[in-house]
């Protein structure tokens, strides 16, 4: 879940002569403890420091409330300002200064500016009328609670590139491939890094989030050119404009692929005005759904475009603490084999790990076969052949389905037979008896023919054929479920045309326990 926490941005301007100390303080959220396998030692508070008392005079004005801003969940006495064009811009720094206006942040491109104030009726008084103006959103890295996991989950330890479908040497996976993280900085050896928020002089005191999302990525695609830029401090705490700089930052850089694996539940105008010119200039931006089993994504997963990820176990299963809606994708999500800093290797778990899933997934795409292609052209390829799950078609907890790294490596191969059993998928049915959906899918290359599928449940086993089903497609038999007391156990099995050599035999038959949904 998103660490949530106090912080505090010292700020120290002159007012009618008179030099005095005075906070912008963010709203309070009390956070959730991060999970202990994520957290493997004690890290040192990152934060500015407070303010020193001054006695060089008496205190004309302070701090007035923000109402407003507390109210939207955005940081008090902050906003970001978006100027028509640069003259406007240079006319307001002037126009700003010895008025009690700190200028926090800019974005020269977007002709942006990151302001604290005392006074919003001051700051109003200084703009011409056709700015645009918005809220500051404070940003947190996802840190799940393990503990919280459903009874059943499975971890991935060390198998994510054998799920995956990665066979034999990937070292040349990524080549070519420039690939941005956007966290708390990295200490793998040949990232780079630029740092937007100061780090601790000692790498090992890092916060090792970014650490392990880029590990992730250099598990899949060895070869991808990793930039890191640290937007968030060791707290796992930052802004939606700091954010939108990283952004920015790294479509100067060139990148091809941005990986977000932190987000924020208020709307920025400036933070969807730099996806907005990610892609214009064809730079995909991959982001965690986020953790808190809400029923939509953080931001920037939940903008148009950016591709949210959310969290699967290793049978494929949803995990109850990966948010649903509008999501693009899944990928892995739990207990996750990775790199922390200090030489230390943990287990990773969340959405935090789900998108650079995703992007090394992408990485390794871009670079099949030795030629690279465009990252529009992989992200069509890896969404071609990504595995169906849960409800048939896209739905709002898989989105279009898991990745399948092996499927799109083999995509242009002919004569490969997968049958697989996609879900056993359970709805309320007409008049609340539940109703059973079995899907299966083709997930090789050549067309099923005369298949039989095998359905067992509490009323018996049932035997269901598929006529043909063309490589890619899925198949949907719509089934009464009935049983008696509060769970189901529910199997089926799918054989290959004429009892061929199928590609994954254990992808060919699912048991689920269908529980009645509790009472609200």
């Amino acid at each position: 879940m998103k660490s949530r926490g106090p912080s505090a941005i010292l700020l120290v301007t002159a007012i009618g002569g008179i030099a005095a100390g005075w906070w912008l303080t963010r709203r309070s959220v009390p956070p959730p403890e991060p999970p202990a396998a994520v957290v493997p030692r004690e890290r040192p508070v990152f934060a500015d420091p407070a303010p020193k008392p001054r006695t060089l005079g008496k205190r004309e004005r302070g701090l007035m409330r923000d109402g407003a801003a507390a109210e939207a969940g955005a940081l008090e006495n902050q906003r970001s300002l978006r100027f028509s064009d640069r003259d406007a811009y240079e006319r307001f720094l002037a126009a700003a200064k010895g008025k009690g206006i700190a200028i926090l942040g800019s974005i020269d491109r977007l002709n942006a500016l990151h302001v604290g104030f005392l006074s919003l009726d001051e700051l109003n008084a200084l703009l011409e009328g056709d700015e645009e103006s918005g809220f500051i959103y404070p940003v947190y890295l996802p840190t799940p609670k393990t503990e919280g996991v459903q009874e059943g989950a499975v971890g991935f330890g060390e198998t994510l590139l054998s799920w995956l479908g990665i066979k034999g040497d990937n070292s040349a996976y990524g080549s070519g491939v420039k690939v941005a993280i956007l966290d708390t900085g990295s200490t793998l050896e040949g990232a780079r890094n630029q740092f937007l928020v100061a780090p601790p002089e000692n790498a090992a005191d890092w916060n090792g989030h970014g650490t392990a999302v880029a590990d992730l990525i250099r598990q899949i695609a060895p070869a991808a050119d990793l930039y890191s830029w640290r937007v968030a401090n060791d707290e796992g705490q930052s802004n939606s404009f700091l954010l939108a700089q990283g952004i920015l930052a790294a479509v100067d850089a060139g990148v091809d692929v941005i990986n977000i694996s932190m987000g924020s539940y208020g709307n920025s105008a400036i933070l969807r005005d730099a996806v907005e010119t990610a892609r214009a200039a064809n730079v995909l931006i991959y982001a965690s759904g986020g953790n808190e089993g809400y029923e939509q994504l953080a931001y920037p997963a939940a903008y148009d475009g950016v591709i949210g990820v959310g969290a699967v176990d290793a049978n494929g299963s949803y995990l109850n603490f990966s948010n649903s809606g509008n999501v693009t994708m899944t990928a892995p999500g739990l207990d996750l084999a990775t790199a922390w800093t200090g030489g230390q290797s943990v287990y990773f778990t969340g959405t935090s790990a789900s998108a650079p899933i995703g992007v090394g997934v992408l990485a390794a795409a871009m670079s099949q076969g030795g030629t690279r292609i465009s990252s529009s052209q992989a992200y069509q390829r890896v969404a071609d052949n990504l595995n169906e799950a849960g409800a048939p078609g896209t739905d709002s907890f898989y989105g279009i389905g898991m990745v399948d790294l092996g499927r799109v490596l083999q995509a242009g191969q002919p004569g490969i037979t997968d049958a697989a059993i996609a879900a056993n998928h359970v709805t309320p049915g007409n008049g609340g008896q539940p109703q059973l959906q079995v899907v299966i899918q083709n997930r090789g290359t050549t067309t099923l023919v005369n298949s039989p599928v095998e359905v067992t449940t509490p009323s018996g086993t049932v035997t269901l054929n598929i006529t043909t089903l063309q490589a890619g497609d899925i198949a949907t038999f719509n089934l009464p479920l009935s049983f008696t007391g509060d769970s189901a156990i529910i199997q089926s099995r799918v054989v290959a045309s004429g009892g061929g050599n199928d590609l994954k035999p254990s992808n060919n038959r699912r048991t689920d326990v269908y529980t009645v949904p509790a009472a609200n």
